[in-house]
């Protein structure tokens, strides 16, 4: 733990600043390309999920999409 401190302070004194996110997590031993994966994975289920959800019960969904806009319109209003 005290080493990956160390790593990431020595980073913010003299890092490029091209370094971006995924080259960074990359320092620390996170495999980038399999969080992606896992992610996509992930997004796609829940919209299936969605997809399934609106298909089977579409006035609950209708219903819902109704409230969200009304609670986003009082609060872009203010």
């Amino acid at each position: 733990m005290e080493d990956g401190f160390k790593v990431m302070s020595q980073k913010a004194e003299g890092g490029s600043s091209q370094d971006g996110p995924s080259d960074r997590l990359n320092a620390y031993g996170v495999d980038t390309d399999v969080m992606t994966e896992a992610a996509t994975e992930r997004v796609s289920e829940l919209q299936q999920l969605i997809i399934d959800e609106v298909r089977a019960r579409p006035l609950r969904a209708l219903g819902w999409a109704a409230a969200v806009g009304v609670v986003f319109g009082f609060w872009a209003a203010r």
